[in-house]
């Protein structure tokens, strides 16, 4: 006598338990992107301050290396996909860029590399006025440091349709390593670093942030982070 075996019934989550498991999901959705933002957040200024320590002690160690004098310059310029800033006006756009120059025995300074740009979502802030300055190497009191200067003929030109259309502050590393920066400027030299958004307006940075400070007699650098998340 032959046994009919019925079909195993095939098993499916009910309404409830994909409304729970939705519910779940969104809980834990609400803890992790922000906790990620941060992270990634973190993770630009770490870049950043990589790019711009390197670039600094490598300035100096190859005025040492080729005795000669090698300018270190920062970028100002707009970036067309960023509300507000427009091309062909680089006042309107970050600080964002910096480049090695070598001096030659005729005064030319010539491109050591291309320049390198900071992280997209970070940026290099001169600060709102020009005392208590959270860069004064950008903007610095007095004449005891350099002035902004627009992009003329013999300086190069910047990739992604930048061209020309950019200024930059300059200063110098000195043969024995020392800088041609004054000693005299109130709170020394410095530049700060932090994410773009939300915009800092004005003399105290975000809560993430790094500042490079450049000791103008021996040429040292020091970074400060108070913040590494």
């Amino acid at each position: 006598m032959k046994k009919h075996l019925l079909p195993a019934r095939r098993s499916a989550f009910s309404l409830i338990e994909l409304v729970v498991v939705i519910a779940i999901i969104a809980i834990i959705a609400t803890f992790t992107v922000p906790a990620a933002s941060t992270i990634l957040r973190g993770s630009a200024i770490t870049q950043a301050s990589q790019t711009l320590t390197d670039q600094i002690s490598l300035a100096r160690q190859l005025a040492l290396s080729r005795n000669r004098a090698v300018e270190v310059r920062f970028y100002q310029y707009a970036d067309p996909e960023a509300p507000g800033e427009t091309l062909n006006s680089p006042t309107t756009g970050q600080w964002r860029g910096i480049q090695l120059f070598e001096v030659v025995e005729s005064g030319v300074a010539v491109p050591l590399d291309k320049a390198q740009r900071l992280p997209i979502s970070v940026v290099m802030n001169p600060g709102a006025a020009s005392a208590n300055t959270l860069s004064s190497l950008i903007k610095c009191a007095g004449t005891n440091g350099p002035t902004t200067t627009a992009a003329g003929t013999p300086d190069p030109e910047l990739p992604r349709g930048v061209a020309k259309k950019y200024n930059y502050v300059a200063f110098r590393f000195l043969q024995d390593g020392s800088t041609n920066l004054s000693p005299a400027q109130a709170g020394g030299w410095f530049v700060t670093i932090h994410n773009l958004n939300p915009p800092v307006t004005g003399n105290t940075p975000p809560p993430n942030y790094f500042t490079l400070q450049i000791d103008p007699v021996s040429g040292s650098i020091k970074g400060f982070r108070p913040t590494a998340g």
